[in-house]
């Protein structure tokens, strides 16, 4: 028993040493949590204790009815709070989510312009619209009512993956413009070769959908996705994107660590196709969402002690 858990130790040791990766925290209900002293420490302290790295935050669409975004004296509450994420609690990256590059041009960057401060300030624009939703794109679909129609785009998963690629090339030409560096993210899944070359050629960073009960399931369902990237032979920084509800991962982090899911996520991996490892640029984790991990890990502390 000893000889196991001595071996295990050594595997996530070397494991850590050999793919130096970060970790990256979706924030779902910010606008409950900012403005609340409470709230926004118990975050902060969750992100901090668990090694994130980058913090993504939900509805600031929200946000912006509460504390407008373009209004600089209004918006120094994210303010605060972004600068209080990185110098107090040392996550140095924050990024902004939409489903379109309009907010990002109409509300993110102008929040971005407004203040002076560097670390008060965005450094993702993270653009999450999930074209290959045959729901979202389809006739009186979300996507097509709202977006498509009102652009004179057809509705349908081409037109919903023109729409989509059109906001990646506004966002990249408005972060090109900024004398802040901003890297844009895409979030994608269920793509085909040809559109995963078009993404890459017009985003910074690339978030790839691996959702399962456990690690072996979630690199499954990543599987076809991360040999299509493989194909495209290209460098661009790569986050492997973990659900963390309990039909997804979430149960089973219940009972085992973040390390340990990313190291026999990579174990798969490379039992799989060491290729990937060796010519894909995974350079972090994200968990998605926060409000679901910060119970698995409640539970899992709870047990350990």
């Amino acid at each position: 028993m000893i000889k196991k858990q001595l071996f295990t130790s050594i595997f996530f040791l070397l494991f850590l040493h050999n793919f130096a990766v970060q970790r990256t925290l979706y924030v779902d209900g910010f606008n409950n949590i900012l403005g609340s002293p409470m709230k926004e420490d118990k975050l902060l302290k969750f992100a901090e204790r668990n090694s994130f790295n980058t913090l993504i935050l939900y509805q600031l669409n929200k946000v912006d009815k509460r504390f407008p975004l373009t209004d600089p004296i209004k918006n120094s509450t994210l303010a605060k709070f972004i600068s209080k994420a990185r110098l107090k609690f040392g996550i140095p990256n924050i990024g902004a989510s939409g489903e379109a590059a309009s907010f990002f041009i109409n509300k993110i960057d102008i929040y971005n312009k407004s203040r002076k401060k560097r670390e008060e300030k965005f450094d993702i624009y993270n653009l999450e619209y999930e074209y290959w939703s045959s729901k979202a794109s389809g006739i009186d679909g979300y996507y097509c009512i709202n977006y498509l129609e009102e652009n004179m785009i057809p509705c349908g998963r081409e037109g919903s993956f023109k729409f989509f690629i059109d906001n990646l090339k506004d966002l990249k030409k408005l972060t090109s413009n900024s004398k802040h560096k901003v890297v844009v993210e895409a979030y994608a899944s269920f793509y085909t070769l040809n559109e995963i070359k078009e993404i890459i050629k017009n985003c910074d960073r690339l978030s790839i959908r691996a959702f399962g009960k456990n690690p072996k399931l979630s690199y499954s369902s990543a599987r076809r996705n991360l040999d299509y990237l493989l194909k495209t032979k290209s460098k661009i920084k790569t986050s492997i994107l973990f659900s963390t509800t309990m039909s997804n991962l979430g149960r089973w982090l219940k009972f085992d660590s973040l390390d340990k899911g990313e190291s026999l996520f990579i174990r798969e991996m490379n039992i799989d196709n060491s290729l990937i490892e060796k010519n894909v640029n995974i350079k972090s984790f994200s968990y998605h969402v926060y409000s679901d991990l910060e119970k698995s890990l409640s539970y899992y502390s709870y047990r350990k002690n």
